[in-house]
């Protein structure tokens, strides 16, 4: 592996750790919001309740299962994307053409998939575990996981992958272009870089996830529920039980968090890779 791929792969992990762990809470409120809407109405009456109930661990339950596989999630993105936008143009992301970055975006999308799938479910089945003496913990890590393989074996942990595969296909797609497109007219522009690549990412975020938000509530209601057969059953129920407004359920934390998250996911990395190729000349 090269020395300039283990640099994207070191700045990428970094990045995404930082963005992950300032944005669990949110995310963990978008899922009880999601997954329990009678228990957990609004933003903050979940932060409000979870506080009262958890404290701050609460607030951060889930978060190991992801940051724990930040380094993989960043090796398959890239190993996906690069060698996709490759075959499509010889030109670098920065000045390909939108129809190729979303197809490129899409190739990485769907690889992710694979790593994506287990840990939202593990992160799930933990954010909506809210009993007082849950702790969250790698013990708590290892009895969902126990859960999971007895109820459903060890392909019980890809429950979900096709609404994963829906979501963050075309999503991961948009995700690029929309930064790509942002961040190159920012820079000619003549604008401050970080405060571009801020904007960028948090505006290329907010855009992806915006979109794909009745995914991700379908996505997560199926992954928390042990008893659901299908995602097409989990639409479908959640339609004819609470109608069409149920599908947007965690807008607001779920916008805040695409922005934070994203934002400082690539401000961080642009900063980290610009201070490792300082240091390799």
């Amino acid at each position: 592996m090269s020395t300039s791929v283990l640099q994207d792969l070191f700045s990428g992990s970094v990045a995404g750790g930082a963005g992950m762990i300032l944005g669990h809470p949110l995310d963990t409120m978008k899922v009880r919001m999601q997954a329990n809407p009678a228990e957990f109405p609004t933003l903050m009456k979940s932060f409000k309740k979870t506080l009262s109930n958890e404290g701050m661990r609460g607030l951060f339950k889930g978060l190991a299962p992801p940051l724990g596989s930040i380094a993989i999630y960043q090796a398959v993105c890239f190993a996906s994307f690069s060698p996709a936008l490759a075959m499509l143009t010889p030109k670098p992301a920065a000045q390909s053409t939108p129809n190729h970055l979303f197809l490129a975006g899409c190739a990485s999308g769907l690889a992710t998939v694979a790593v994506t799938t287990p840990t939202d479910l593990l992160k799930i089945r933990m954010q909506t575990e809210t009993a007082k003496g849950a702790k969250g913990g790698m013990g708590e890590i290892k009895r969902m996981l126990l859960n999971i393989i007895r109820s459903g074996g060890l392909t019980g942990l890809y429950k979900g992958a096709s609404a994963t595969a829906i979501r963050d296909t075309w999503s991961t797609g948009l995700y690029f272009v929309v930064y790509h497109k942002f961040s190159r007219r920012g820079k000619e522009g003549g604008y401050n870089e970080d405060l571009v690549e801020l904007i960028a990412g948090g505006v290329a975020g907010m855009t992806a996830w915006g979109l794909c938000l009745p995914a991700d509530v379908v996505k997560t209601r199926f992954q928390a529920s042990s008893g659901a057969a299908s995602w097409l059953g989990t639409l479908s129920s959640i339609i004819k039980s609470e109608g069409y407004g149920a599908l947007f359920t965690g807008a607001a934390p779920l916008l805040s968090r695409a922005f934070i998250v994203n934002a400082v996911t690539f401000w961080t990395y642009e900063k980290v890779n610009k201070k490792l190729n300082d240091n390799r000349n």
